[in-house]
């Protein structure tokens, strides 16, 4: 499989899990206009749920990266993607509207799982084949 196909498979998988994981967009009114959401809270109980959905999307973009300078910056910057195409859903909602701060649980989310991939995940290409597994360091 060519790095090509590969990086394509992945976005694929990255389109498709962000679609199932925020199936449950709820816009019971109609379309129309663009509105920023003023009454939510930085500690909303939907903070947790876009931090966690938005880890693994961080992963992905940490590993899809793995072979830049900044992995860890360009894997944030994929996975966040998914959160920001559903707050700009959510903007166009007349019962909701664009959350800053759900975009920035989703940010979080995301450099989270993009810094554990490059942390805790190891990449090895060789001529006889390639290595993937897990790493530790013993220091703090």
């Amino acid at each position: 499989m060519t790095a090509l196909s590969r990086y394509a498979f992945f976005l694929a998988l990255l389109v498709a899990v962000s679609h199932a994981a925020h199936a449950g967009v709820d816009c019971s009114g109609s379309h129309g206009g663009f509105r920023f959401q003023t009454e939510d809270s930085w500690t909303g109980s939907d903070k947790l749920a876009h931090f966690g959905v938005s880890v693994p999307f961080g992963a992905i973009g940490g590993w899809l990266a793995r072979d830049t300078d900044h992995p860890v910056i360009y894997g944030t910057l994929i996975g966040t993607v998914p959160g920001f195409l559903k707050e700009a859903l959510d903007g166009t909602c007349r019962t909701d509207g664009f959350s800053y701060k759900d975009l920035f649980a989703d940010a979080l989310g995301a450099l989270t799982g993009a810094w554990l991939t490059h942390w805790a995940v190891t990449f090895s290409h060789a001529s006889h084949g390639q290595t993937f597994g897990l790493r530790y360091n013993n220091v703090f």
